[in-house]
C-alpha cells in the first residue's frame, strides 16, 4: 500500500511538475531583434485606409507628409499631415512604443488627456529603408496602412 502511494505521488509530481515548465517555454514570445537602423526618423510616403463597410480595397489618402521618429528608449514623435477638406490636417503625437515579434503598440495621451493606444503589425526592410505599419482601426476589421522611408 505504501509503495503504491509513493509511486502515485511520484507520478503525480512528475506529471504536474513537468507541465508548467513546458507551458512556460511555449508561451514566452520571441522578442524581435532589430538593428540600430530601425531606431531613426522616417518620412511618411503613403497612408491607405481599409474601410470594410465601403470596400475591401485600401483607399489612398491624398497629400501625405510628415515624419515619425522612433528612439531606442521606446519613445516616439509622430508629425503626420494629410490633405483634406480644402486644407491640411496635422496630427501630432508624442508617446511610447513597444514591440514583440512583428507586433507594435503605440501609447499616447490624446488632446483630451485620455490614454490611447494603437496596435498592429510592422514590416521593417533595412535594405529598402522602408517601414510599413498596419494599425488596427475602428470599427473592427478596418485598418490604416502607413508606408515610411528612413531619412
Amino acid at each position: 500500500m505504501l509503495t503504491r502511494l509513493l509511486l502515485f505521488s511520484a507520478l503525480l509530481l512528475a506529471t504536474v511538475g513537468g507541465r508548467p515548465a513546458q507551458a512556460q517555454q511555449r508561451t514566452q514570445p520571441k522578442s524581435a531583434v532589430l538593428s540600430a537602423s530601425f531606431f531613426r526618423s522616417y518620412t511618411y510616403l503613403s497612408y491607405a485606409i481599409v474601410d470594410t463597410e465601403t470596400s475591401a480595397k485600401p483607399m489612398l489618402a491624398q497629400g501625405v507628409g510628415g515624419s515619425l521618429t522612433l528612439h531606442p528608449d521606446g519613445t516616439y514623435q509622430k508629425r503626420l499631415q494629410l490633405a483634406g477638406n480644402g486644407g491640411t490636417m496635422s496630427f501630432s503625437q508624442d508617446g511610447r512604443f513597444t514591440f514583440s515579434g512583428d507586433q507594435i503598440t503605440f501609447r499616447y495621451t490624446d488632446s483630451k488627456g485620455q490614454a490611447r493606444s494603437d496596435q498592429g503589425s510592422f514590416v521593417f526592410q533595412p535594405k529598402a529603408r522602408t517601414l510599413t505599419l498596419t494599425l488596427i482601426g475602428y470599427p473592427a476589421g478596418n485598418k490604416g496602412i502607413y508606408t515610411l522611408r528612413a531619412d
